[in-house]
């Protein structure tokens, strides 16, 4: 008798996973079901999720495909674990933005745009350009209805348009038209007989040609189709009709093309809608929206200054020391005063600076060989023709910047595109760029209140399909975002959201969405939208995986996961599985909302495949339940401790006062509404307000671009205001983000921290390495004669596989110890440079103080500890740590320099969401590190919605 089929899964069954940090551990997952992943930063979340879970289902998914297709897909790792059984097909929501190109929008991303270029030209109305009247493409019939409805029961002419060849006599071409059939023209208002003997007619290019001559009435309908559709065709579809009572005339045409004005107009195809085809793209920027040009800004940053102080910077220095020469010879024959400030010269004199004596116009090589003065302007188009050399490009990339196109005023399209509006039932219409421009929360509602044509069910799809994407972008909290907004302009947490809902609009089933935060940039007052959509997702039949730190979203969940107890080596472990009830050992919580455990049990109960599957999944639960048991009594769980209010952080015993502030005034970039704002100095300041509220615009693209530019550098955009003064009141502008610290696996935290040096001085300095004649070079990984000749010092080689993903194995020479055996012989108290470099910050704090190394090595790994990473090894690569553990990091350096700052200036450190991806443990050790870096004299500038830090905070804005 044949075995019977064993029953469907209804878990992901994940045995032994020990990817980096993890201990081994079994896991069943259950499918259709919204599980959050917790813990410490660096205890394994990302592992587990990412690296483990997500990396088999979507390796089994790309193995499904012919080796050809494999080449073109992304190639996971294999992770180190035991087996995975019943995992679905993965898909990873993360938190960065991995785009870089200006061609990227939301609208692309979100395949709107895809949708848009095929709904524009089913219902979008045409209009001319030049005298803005509707074109539609008439037939016969529709002629005769629009004539009948303004003309009934008056006499009219039916005319169409006929070319004369050059040089034809009146005689010739009226007997042409005689031949035809056709006796009468229309020539100057008046008709005129083909068979008339005036000799003193003049033709003209043109002449109107009389089809007939009736009585507009419905006895006359047959008739006057049939002249209307006689005079198109030998009128190359385009007629007149004049009414002979008023004598005004009434143009028609049955293509793309303005009668009026007798203009062509491109027809309208998906092409002319798409900013990425050569046919609707701007032909200035290609599509692009900006281009790179001198930025007069930067020429002259500060106009406080004369022209004798050097108010033109490229002027400066010896190496252009003659133009200044020029100008200030100008200058004298014009009569300006080079002793004023650049601001306060009258207009004309500061256009005669820029742009030269001829104005704006093109400078030839004798205008610059005499003592005409050439402009500043002039100046960098010489500059331009001089660029095969390198230092030319060199100089003139400092005083260039992408600026909005000036052809399409950063719209993207090219004017042909402009000529199609969509138009409501109310006349409210707007272009393809200025429908684009709308908050997404406006285009929707203005995409509802369309007006489609009647019986086009492709247009009610297409529409549908797009307004149900804008919902989605709405419901997740980024409604305030543009759909031409560029998506490399994006936050980490909006990229991700706007990712979610093209998930959503894919209406995929059976899948499993690993997500890294989605949380992140909202608002707490957004967070219950975002979770509406979670269950969306999930009640679809997907399972969802998130790794999440936020309280609401932790108690939404079906079941939690909790990685810990601690962070690296200390962390890895499964502290805890279950509904949060059973985690805080009570009745469910409130704000649990509809997630109680018990509905989900039934549910999944109901839709049980068979008794037998049922039975397995009890048995299962019974011991995954005893399993959580043992777990939830003998593992300490930081995050049970900060949900049940065990630990918490606590408020500050004094807030700081400030003397000084940095002042913007005006700020108008994108929604800011021209507000003036003081940011005080040498206090913690938090920035908050709901999601789209002009944050980011105020600290980013006004406070940091204009201080940057007033510096002279920085490569963007500086954001609209009046000014931004106090720039002199700080020391160095720190913008701390949670980017990796490199890209590459052989830039460590020993070296990151500057004290690599002083090691390889230490062993080098010992008598085996003398009498080896080893110098410190001999002890680098990256360089030198001492590091392993086969792996180059990484100790591992990577074998590349065309259809599988590369493979990273042991070097079998150094057995990944990164150096060769004589340089492995020297010891320090005992220790090689490859275990050195495998010790943990804590270990190597004791390590280096007992050898008397407290000064120059313990020191700044003293910070380190103290910021949470003890547990970080010396010789880990930067492209492991998490987004949060390279924040710290880089915040160490400013640390152990703050002692040596005595009477210099503070620095400013703007934040930006520095919560992201902190468990509440790690936001506590965060805040004492704002504290500490306050302390030191600096400022702090901080966006953050999250309330522990809000309360911690000496000012808000």
């Amino acid at each position: 008798m044949a075995p019977a089929d064993p029953p469907p899964a209804d878990c992901i069954e994940i045995r032994g996973a020990r990817q980096n940090n993890l201990k081994g551990f079994d896991l069943d997952l259950p499918l259709g079901q919204l599980t959050v992943v917790t813990g410490p930063s660096g205890s394994g979340k990302s592992s587990l999720a990412f690296d483990t879970i997500y990396a088999e289902g979507q390796r089994r998914y790309v193995e499904t495909f012919s080796p050809y297709t494999r080449q073109f897909l992304d190639r996971m790792d294999k992770p180190r674990v035991d087996e995975i059984r019943g995992i679905p097909p993965a898909i990873a929501i993360e938190q960065s933005n991995p785009v870089k190109s200006s061609r990227s929008t939301v609208g692309t991303m979100t395949e709107i745009n895809d949708y848009l270029k095929l709904l524009m030209p089913r219902v979008a109305r045409a209009f001319c350009p030049n005298c803005a009247r509707e074109i539609r493409p008439e037939t016969a019939k529709s002629i005769a209805d629009e004539i009948e409805e303004k003309s009934s029961g008056k006499s009219g002419l039916i005319t169409f348009w006929v070319a004369v060849p050059a040089k034809t006599e009146p005689a010739d071409f009226f007997a042409f038209l005689q031949q035809q059939g056709y006796l009468r023209i229309l020539l100057g208002g008046e008709v005129v007989r083909a068979d008339s003997e005036n000799k003193k007619l003049r033709l003209g290019a043109r002449v109107q040609v009389i089809q007939d001559r009736l009585t507009i009435s419905p006895e006359n309908r047959a008739r006057f189709v049939e002249s209307i559709e006689t005079a198109l065709r030998f009128g190359k579809d385009r007629i007149n009709f004049i009414d002979l009572e008023t004598k005004d005339e009434h143009p028609f045409s049955t293509g793309w093309h303005c009668a009026h004005c007798d203009l062509d107009i491109r027809p309208p195809t998906p092409g002319l809608f798409s900013f990425n085809n050569p046919l609707g793209a701007c032909p200035q920027c290609r599509g692009f929206g900006r281009t790179i040009a001198i930025d007069l800004n930067r020429a002259i940053p500060d106009r406080a200054l004369s022209i004798a102080q050097g108010a033109v910077r490229v002027f400066r220095g010896e190496e252009m020391g003659e133009s200044q020469k020029d100008l200030l010879r100008a200058c004298a024959r014009e009569e300006i005063d080079v002793h004023l400030p650049f601001e306060e010269l009258p207009k004309h004199d500061q256009d005669f600076v820029i742009n030269g004596e001829k104005g704006a116009s093109e400078y030839s090589e004798e205008d610059y060989e005499t003592d005409r003065w050439y402009g500043v302007r002039g100046f960098f188009k010489w500059l331009e023709s001089k660029t095969y050399k390198m230092h030319v490009r060199v100089l003139l990339s400092r005083y260039r910047a992408y600026t909005s196109c000036p052809s399409c005023q950063g719209g993207r399209f090219q004017p042909e595109t402009l000529n199609y509006r969509l138009v409501t039932g109310d006349q409210v219409a707007f272009t393809l760029p200025e429908f684009a421009a709308l908050p997404i929360t406006q285009a929707r509602e203005f995409l509802t209140s369309l007006t489609l044509p009647l019986n086009d069910s492709g247009a009610v799809m297409l529409r549908s399909e797009i307004v149900n994407r804008l919902r989605y972008l709405c419901e997740v909290g980024v409604g305030y975002l543009t759909l031409d907004r560029s998506t490399r302009t994006l936050s980490g947490g909006e990229v991700q959201r706007v990712n979610l809902t093209t998930c959503l609009g894919a209406s995929l089933v059976n899948t499993l969405f690993v997500m890294d935060e989605p949380s992140v940039g909202l608002h707490p007052r957004d967070v219950g939208r975002l979770v509406r959509v979670m269950h969306d997702l999930r009640d679809k039949g997907n399972t969802l995986l998130v790794v999440e730190h936020e309280e609401a979203i932790i108690r939404a969940a079906d079941q939690l996961l909790d990685i810990g107890p601690g962070r690296g080596e200390g962390g890895g472990e499964l502290v805890f599985q279950g509904p949060l009830a059973e985690m805080l050992g009570s009745a469910p919580v409130s704000g649990a909302g509809d997630v109680v455990p018990t509905s989900r049990t039934l549910r999944t109960a109901a839709t049980a495949p068979s008794a037998r599957a049922s039975r397995k999944s009890s048995s299962r639960q019974d011991a995954a339940t005893s399993t959580r048991d043992v777990c939830a009594t003998q593992a300490n769980s930081l995050t049970r401790d900060y949900l049940t209010g065990k630990k918490s952080i606590p408020l500050p015993k004094n807030r700081r006062a400030s003397s000084s502030a940095l002042k913007i005034k005006g700020a108008s970039e994108h929604n800011l509404k021209h507000i003036d704002v003081e940011i005080p100095l040498g206090v913690f300041t938090c920035v908050t307000g709901v999601s789209g509220s002009g944050k980011s615009t105020l600290i980013h693209e006004v406070l940091y671009q204009n201080l940057l530019r007033a510096r002279g550098s920085g490569s963007e955009e500086a954001g609209a205001c009046k000014s931004v003064t106090g720039a002199h009141r700080v020391g160095e502008i720190v913008m701390v983000d949670q980017a990796q610290l490199s890209r590459t696996p052989r830039s460590t935290p020993i070296l990151y921290l500057g004290i690599y040096d002083r090691v390889r001085e230490l062993f080098a300095g010992l008598p085996e390495a003398m009498a080896q004649g080893l110098t410190a070079s001999a002890f680098s990984f990256n360089s030198g004669t001492g590091r392993c000749d086969r792996c180059g010092g990484t100790g591992f080689e990577k074998i590349e596989m065309q259809f599988l993903s590369d493979l990273y194995v042991r070097c079998a020479e150094c057995e990944g110890r990164r150096f060769q055996p004589h340089v492995l012989k020297v010891k320090l108290e005992g220790r090689s440079i490859h275990e050195v470099l495998e010790l943990t910050v804590s270990e190597a704090i004791r390590f280096f103080t007992a050898l008397g190394e407290a000064g120059t090595l313990a020191r700044p790994l003293l910070v380190l500890e103290e910021v949470g990473l003890g547990y970080v090894r010396l010789g880990q690569p930067l492209n492991t740590l998490s987004g949060g553990e390279s924040q710290r990091l880089k915040l160490v350096r400013h640390l152990t320099d703050g002692s040596d700052r005595e009477g210099k200036r503070g620095d400013l450190f703007i934040f930006d969401e520095p919560t992201t991806g902190l468990h509440f443990d790690d936001i506590a050790l965060l805040v004492r590190l704002f504290q500490r870096l306050v302390e030191a004299g600096n400022s702090l500038v901080v966006i953050e919605h999250n309330l522990e830090v809000m309360k911690c905070a000496d000012w808000i804005i």
